[in-house]
Parts: structure tokens; C-alpha cells; sequence
């Protein structure tokens, strides 16, 4: 269908199109972007007529203060079947512009587009990216891919490893935003997932040192072994403890593979923290459409929409079933790992107490040696300064991980929370049975 707006007068493309905050409003297209229905807010605030909207391309209320780059990304990750959130300007049948934080899901036949007033402080930063995205894609010419890979360029110098990471850093940012607006308790899951992402950072942070670490300490027992050579016959005190200390940091080392993911390419923390950002995009996306959802259902019993609106309804609690459904799924996975990582850092800490007790020794024995020891002194230095920075590490790692398995049970639904709670109570007195502990 072809639309020919009405020809805006220029004072109106200045001025800013109103809807309140507390106002949600969708629309549902097919898989080429063609509006099929929407709720009568959509149809209030874009200015048109149902029978210009109906059947006509979404870009329809697009404004051209957007990068092209920014749908292209929106397009490849729907396209990909993943539900998408990004800050939209939008333009109405006037002229008058409105921005909008669209939550878009692929459903089957096409898509739902659910969209909230955006007041939080990241709208500002978007405000200064899409002008520069707008900016490069005018006079430098780059094609909608060349911008959209430049704008994910821009996103990491934001922080973010990925537009995945900034997109649900934002919408749950605009969540506890509007609810503060309105007067409301914040949302405790979303404000829980927001909390706990600093103390995930220093897990990652912390990790790398414990691999650096220990990087740097390989080649401890082969200069131990050459330092034996010249004080000793071979077979001696310090050869031996060399020997021993190379079979431990050879099972040390193994313990390693338990702080990573993938096959042993990525971090365990780094994975964590994807899935927290994606848990905290499906918390907020689920708390946005079962409004949405309570608006419609609403709206159907007051006679306040259009004939055929309950398959809308019907739709919209789908997607929130779906959501829901995902979010516990995605934090029962962060707090198994989350536990996992706990563990496995004390396990770390038993067996570099036991590596502690052969530095001991070769300080020992080089006090024995007295003065002929000299050569073996910066050796034992070294290992002093890596039993200490090894200690500190994991048990800030512990210290962080308890942090964050606390808030991802404050992040779960309370019934999950609890199950989840027993379930590894249960394995953890398990595990100290086995181990004698208890």
C-alpha cells in the first residue's frame, strides 16, 4: 500500500509528538514488516487512520533522523529468530517526531513490536551515536552493513563486549526509569541483574590475573632444577622439590579447565555475564509485555478496541509465557555456573595451599644451604610474591561469585528461587560428605 502523508508544516517537525509514560502501545506485522494490527495508543500517537496503517510497511513512521544502520541490525538479528530492543525516533503523520524503546520478538508469521517512552540517561548517549551514525552514513557514504558494523564498533568503546549487552543494559535501565517516574517500587529482579554486573566484571577481571599468574610461574621448576645442578649432585633435597612442585602445578593447571567455557576457548565469567545480560533483557522484555498484555485484556472488556482484538491479547500472552519461560531457563544456568565457580575456586585454593607447603620446603632447605643458597634466593622470591597474589585472587573470585549467586536468587521467580535454593543445598552437603567435611 502506498501512503501519501499530508505535507508537514516545517514548525511541526521540531515539535515532539505526546504520549505519557505510562502508556505501552504495539503493533504486529507480518515477516516483511507489513502492519497487520496494533493497539489503539499506536494508532493515537502515529497520527494515521486505521485504514492507512493497516496493510502498510512499518517504515511508514520512520524518521529520517535514523540510521540505517541501526535497522539493518535490527533486521539481521530478527531474521536470526532473536528478540531485539533498540531506541527508535519515529516520525507521525504530522511530522511531529516521537522516540520510542521498541522490544521487537519474532513470532510465527511475522513479529510484535512493544514500545515504552524512554527517560532514562542512555537515551542521551543514543542521541549523540545515532548522529554520528546518520553523519557517517551522509558524508562518508558507508552502506546500512558498514554502519552497522561501525556501530557496534562504537558500543564496545561504550563498555559493552556487544549490541546484545547495551541493548539490556538500556531497557533495564528505562524499566526502573519509568517506574520511578510513575511513582512505583523498582522492579527488585531487573534492579537485582543491574547489580550484580560490577561484581561479574571484577570475576572476569580476577580471572585473568589467576591465568597470567600462573603463566608466569611455568617455568619455576625448570629454573629450580638448574639451580639444583650447580648446588648438588643430582637426585638431591632441592631436585626433588623441584620434581614435586612441577607435578603439582602440572594438577594445578588442570584445575584451570574448570574456569573455562566452550571447549576451553572462553572465560567461564565471560559466558556468565552474556547470559546475565540476556537474562536481564528477557526479565525486562516479560515485565513490558505482561503490561501491555493487562492493557489489552483491559481495553477488550471496556469495548476500547477494534473487532478482532482478542487474537492480539491471545498473541501478546504468548510471547509472555515464552519469556517467562527463558528467563528462569537463563538464570538456572548463571547460578549453576555461578556455583560451579565457586567451587572450583576453593578446589584452586586446596591445591595451591598444597603447592605452599614444597615452597616451604625449598625455603627450608635453602636456609640449610646458607650462603651458597644465593642463586636459588630470587627463585623463592618469586614464589613467595605467587603464592600471595594467587591467595588474594581467588579469594576475592569467592567473594565476588557469592555476591552474584545471591542476587541471581533475587532475580528468580520466588518459586524457582526456592527449588533452586534446596537443589543445591542438597549437592553442596552431598559433596562435603563425599569429601569428609561433614
Amino acid at each position: 500500500m502506498n501512503i501519501q502523508a499530508p505535507a508537514p508544516d516545517f514548525a511541526l517537525k521540531n515539535e515532539e509528538a505526546p504520549f505519557d509514560i505510562s502508556e505501552l502501545f504495539f503493533s504486529r506485522t507480518d515477516e516483511r514488516g507489513v502492519i497487520e494490527a496494533g493497539n489503539a495508543v499506536f494508532q493515537r500517537v502515529s497520527g494515521y487512520e486505521w485504514s492507512a496503517l493497516i496493510g502498510a510497511p512499518h517504515k511508514v513512521v520512520r524518521h529520517s533522523d535514523m540510521p540505517k544502520g541501526l535497522f539493518h541490525i535490527l533486521w539481521a538479528r530478527l531474521k536470526a529468530g532473536l528478540p531485539t530492543g533498540a531506541y527508535i525516533k519515529n516520525r507521525a503523520a504530522d511530522g511531529r517526531y516521537y522516540w520510542v524503546y521498541a522490544i521487537v520478538t519474532p513470532i510465527e508469521g511475522g513479529y510484535v513490536s512493544v514500545r515504552l517512552k524512554p527517560t532514562s540517561p542512555v537515551l542521551q548517549t543514543v542521541f549523540e551515536e545515532y548522529a554520528e551514525a546518520v553523519r557517517a552514513e551522509t558524508e562518508e557514504g558507508l552502506s546500512a552493513e558498514q554502519s552497522a558494523a561501525r556501530m557496534c564498533e562504537r558500543v564496545g568503546g561504550l563498555g559493552f563486549a556487544t549490541y546484545d549487552a547495551f541493548s539490556s543494559y538500556a531497557i533495564a535501565n528505562e524499566i526502573l526509569a519509568r517506574d520511578r517516574a510513575l511513582g512505583r517500587e523498582e522492579d527488585q529482579r531487573i534492579k537485582s541483574l543491574k547489580f550484580l554486573l560490577p561484581a561479574l566484571k571484577e570475576i572476569e577481571s580476577e580471572q585473568k590475573k589467576l591465568f597470567h599468574a600462573f603463566e608466569a610461574i611455568r617455568g619455576i621448576p625448570s629454573n629450580m632444577r638448574i639451580v639444583a645442578s650447580r648446588l648438588e649432585p643430582a637426585g638431591g633435597p632441592i631436585s626433588a622439590i623441584s620434581q614435586n612442585y612441577r607435578l603439582m602445578s602440572n594438577e594445578v593447571t588442570e584445575q584451570l579447565s574448570a574456569f573455562s567455557s566452550d571447549d576451553g576457548s572462553r572465560n567461564l565469567s565471560d559466558t556468565i555475564l552474556e547470559r546475565v545480560y540476556r537474562a536481564m533483557f528477557i526479565v525486562a522484555a516479560a515485565r513490558v509485555q505482561r503490561e501491555v498484555g493487562e492493557n489489552a485484556h483491559k481495553a477488550i472488556q471496556t469495548g476500547d478496541q477494534r473487532d478482532g482484538f482478542q487474537y492480539e491479547s491471545e498473541v501478546l500472552e504468548t510471547i509472555l509465557e515464552d519469556y517467562m519461560r527463558q528467563s528462569t531457563e537463563t538464570l538456572a544456568s548463571v547460578y549453576q555456573d555461578i556455583a560451579r565457580l565457586m567451587q572450583s575456586s576453593k578446589d584452586l585454593k586446596q591445591l595451591v595451599t598444597g603447592l605452599d607447603s614444597i615452597r616451604v620446603l625449598c625455603r627450608v632447605e635453602a636456609g640449610r644451604l646458607g650462603s651458597n643458597s644465593v642463586a636459588l634466593t630470587p627463585v623463592i622470591d618469586q614464589l613467595d610474591r605467587f603464592h600471595v597474589d594467587i591467595d588474594r585472587t581467588l579469594e576475592r573470585i569467592v567473594e565476588h561469585a557469592a555476591e552474584v549467586k545471591r542476587l541471581v536468587e533475587k532475580a528468580m521467580p520466588r518459586s524457582v528461587s526456592r527449588t533452586m535454593y534446596a537443589v543445591h543445598g542438597n549437592m553442596t552437603r552431598r559433596g562435603q560428605r563425599a569429601n569428609g567435611l561433614t
